[in-house]
């Protein structure tokens, strides 16, 4: 009896070992499978912050990948003998303190007084050469005698010339965003238009873009992000279908107290329409 008991015990002593080893192998796969299952769950947040990456990264790329291009012509800077009597909130704005992307203000072209008794309306082409010239002298001229204390003026960028128009309109709504339309409207016509009719040629490229956004103090990143995602291409097709509805179909155009004026405005028209310039004090 004992020498069967313990022959039994001694057989009993494998299968144990050979239980233990069955359930530790269970309890393996067990934990290999719920490894398995957990992956799914953390992929949807790796895909999500690869995207996130891409998203804010690629303009900003697109943007400087190159790096900042050779001056080929001379920029001055903004209000360079103007000043704007309507400033940006910030010499260098930061989105999300001074300004919340994809909102335009209406205000932001403008400047003077909405109530004010005399009012030019321009619409302008980026891309047009007259409308360089009318920006020298009729825009800043009028900006300097008349606003804000007596006239109020606004500025509509049109797309009716090419892609370049397009182009310039839209990073001046970019600009606008930040509450720079006017800084970056003034460098935009200083660009150098004598090469646009040459087929191929592009005028307001990124690396000019870049530069002008520059130097007109824009947050980059912002602006990059602004204008690779063409946020504001419909509102520049809405302005110029605007104008058209308007009987508008060249640039510049001027609506002076709700009269219309293609091309330049004389200085006499310009006095007659909106009074005597104010005398210089001494």
């Amino acid at each position: 009896m004992n020498s069967a008991s313990g022959s039994l015990a001694l057989r009993r002593v494998p299968k144990a070992k050979r239980t233990q080893s069955r359930l530790r192998s269970i309890s393996e796969t067990q934990q290999r499978r719920k490894e398995n299952d957990d992956l799914p769950g953390y992929l949807p947040y790796i895909l999500l912050g690869g995207a996130t990456i891409f998203a804010f990264g690629m303009p900003f790329f697109l943007m400087f990948f190159d790096g900042l291009p050779e001056p080929n012509q001379s920029f001055y800077p903004p209000s360079h003998g103007v000043d704007y009597p309507s400033r940006a909130v910030a010499d260098n704005p930061k989105e999300g303190v001074h300004f919340e992307s994809g909102i335009l203000e209406y205000e932001g072209r403008a400047l003077g007084h909405r109530h004010a008794r005399k009012h030019v309306v321009e619409f302008t082409d980026f891309f047009c050469e007259h409308c360089q010239e009318a920006h020298k002298h009729v825009v800043q001229p009028i900006i300097k005698d008349y606003v804000p204390g007596r006239a109020r003026l606004e500025s509509h960028p049109v797309a009716f010339l090419d892609d370049d128009s397009l182009s310039a309109a839209s990073a001046a709504l970019c600009g606008q965003e930040q509450h720079k339309y006017w800084e970056v409207r003034e460098l935009l016509f200083q660009a150098d238009l004598t090469e646009k009719h040459k087929e191929g040629k592009e005028i307001f490229d990124v690396p000019m873009l870049r530069r002008i956004a520059v130097l007109a103090g824009l947050d980059m990143t912002a602006f990059a992000k602004c204008y690779h995602s063409r946020r504001y291409v419909d509102e520049v097709k809405r302005i110029s279908q605007l104008a058209r509805n308007l009987g508008i179909h060249a640039t510049p155009t001027f609506m002076i107290n709700n009269k219309k004026h293609e091309g330049l405005v004389s200085e006499e028209t310009v006095v007659k329409l909106l009074g005597p310039k104010p005398v210089p004090q001494t």
